[in-house]
């Protein structure tokens, strides 16, 4: 097996808040997933079961927003290109609301047009990876996160 290569340029991966949250959510991982892409959706979401997460997907804001109510994940990987035009509403909504806004939040960001690191810091995301990344990094960053090596 190849050594992976960490990424340490804010611009291309990135976690800007992490802390004490994820140890709470040790005992049931519930990740959704937001993107476009049916295929990548579904590959990253095959990673993460395989890797003992709960994974839910969805590939429109209406569904994510049902999935966050009902569901209450402990984090949302969520494509851009699903919440940009609204300028990330539904990640603020989220960041606003009393019941969820201690959910960790990974932007899938675009590359070009390049999303601003600021723009998502402002919205309310944890962090990013830049589109297109490869999903064992996805699964890697998560792992990390909720204390898995």
């Amino acid at each position: 097996m190849t050594r992976r290569v960490p990424l340490d340029d804010e611009q291309e991966c990135a976690f800007w808040r992490t802390d004490a949250r994820a140890e709470a959510a040790k005992a049931s991982r519930r990740i959704l997933i937001g993107h476009a892409d049916e295929a990548i959706g579904s590959s990253l979401s095959l990673l993460l079961r395989l890797k003992n997460y709960q994974v839910a997907h969805a590939t429109e804001v209406g569904k994510l927003s049902r999935y966050v109510e009902s569901w209450r994940p402990h984090a949302l990987l969520l494509d851009t290109r699903l919440d940009a035009a609204s300028h990330y509403a539904f990640v603020r909504a989220i960041r606003n609301g009393d019941q969820m806004g201690d959910m960790l939040i990974l932007a899938m960001s675009n590359i070009f047009p390049l999303d601003s690191v600021q723009n998502l810091k402002e919205a309310g995301f944890d962090g990013h990876v830049r589109r297109p990344c490869s999903v064992w990094r996805v699964a890697d960053l998560m792992d990390g996160h909720f204390g898995r090596q």
